[in-house]
This record gives structure tokens, C-alpha cells and sequence, in this order.
């Protein structure tokens, strides 16, 4: 039996189930929006892309001649295939594209975000052996193990599309 007064609408203590449900479909909505709103999509920034290349065909180069290396490397790889697979990885469609450990790919990304805070006139970009490059590395770099909340909002922007690991916050 309906109350008077409102025929066709059950309550519920006052309130339409119909207004209730209006109210939670719009909340909903408005929760959906601000978090598309404030989501950071991942592009690739191209000068601190090339950085990282830079860094792994160094790398590479190093492990080639028989020194010490930092990352992992498909047996066969070349200059060309190891850059092709890095640009493939930075277009955030293919995480899978470098075969490497999830630190590896963390510590890939660590490089890539400090680059992307360097001004363009770095001396990074120029020559990444010495002393004034090291400097401003070194400063972006503990920036990121403070958990500078740029670097935060970056890593969890390129989580999905890099394949890259949960972020371990300070003290990791």
C-alpha cells in the first residue's frame, strides 16, 4: 500500500527510493570525473627517453667489452634492437618490450624522471660523464628516494603502461 500522497513512489523512511537511487548513480559519476580528472596519462618525454637510451647502450657497451653492467641483456641484442625495444617500452603499449627484472625497469624509470626535471641546458645532455652532469643527476635522483610527490604521481601515472612494479614509499 503507498502513502498518500505518493501514489506511485515507495519510501522509505521519508525518502524515495527513487531520489536515493538518482543520488547514488550522480555520486558515483562525480567519483568516476574527479578521478579521471586529476589521472595523469603517461606520453614520453623524448629528451629524457633518448637520456635513458643513452644510459643502457652504455651500459650495454660496457657489458659487451667485458666490464661490470647494470642491466639485463638478451644475448643476441644489438645497439639498434636494445634502442628499438626501449621505444617500444616508452610508448607505454608494450610493457613487455625490454625483458627486464621489475628493478631494472624501476631504476630505468628513475633515470627517466630525473632527466625529465632537468632543464633542457643540463649538462646531462651533453656529456653524461662528468662531474657537473653527476651533480644535477645526483640532486633528481634523491629527490626521488624522498618521494617527491612529482615523481610519485609520475611512477603511478606510468605503472600500467610501463609494466612497472608497485611504488615502495620512503624507506624502500
Amino acid at each position: 500500500m503507498n502513502p498518500p500522497g505518493n501514489p506511485t513512489n515507495r519510501t522509505t523512511r521519508g525518502v524515495s527510493l527513487r531520489f536515493k537511487t538518482y543520488a547514488w548513480l550522480f555520486g558515483l559519476t562525480l567519483s568516476w570525473l574527479s578521478q579521471a580528472a586529476f589521472a595523469q596519462p603517461f606520453a614520453a618525454d623524448a629528451r629524457a627517453m633518448r637520456f635513458v637510451i643513452n644510459i643502457v647502450l652504455n651500459d650495454f657497451h660496457t657489458a659487451q667489452a667485458g666490464g661490470g653492467y647494470v642491466f639485463s641483456y638478451d644475448r643476441n641484442e644489438t645497439d639498434k634492437t636494445l634502442s628499438a625495444k626501449l621505444e617500444r617500452w616508452f610508448s607505454g603499449r608494450v610493457p613487455q618490450a625490454i625483458g627486464m627484472e621489475p628493478s631494472e625497469k624501476q631504476l630505468l624509470f628513475g633515470f627517466y624522471w630525473a632527466a625529465s626535471m632537468m632543464p633542457a641546458r643540463s649538462p646531462c645532455f651533453d656529456a653524461m660523464a662528468n662531474d657537473a652532469c653527476q651533480n644535477d643527476l645526483s640532486r633528481w635522483m634523491a629527490r626521488e628516494l624522498d618521494d617527491d610527490p612529482r615523481f610519485v604521481g609520475a611512477y603511478e601515472a606510468a605503472r600500467r603502461p610501463l609494466g612497472l612494479p608497485p611504488l615502495a614509499h620512503a624507506g624502500r
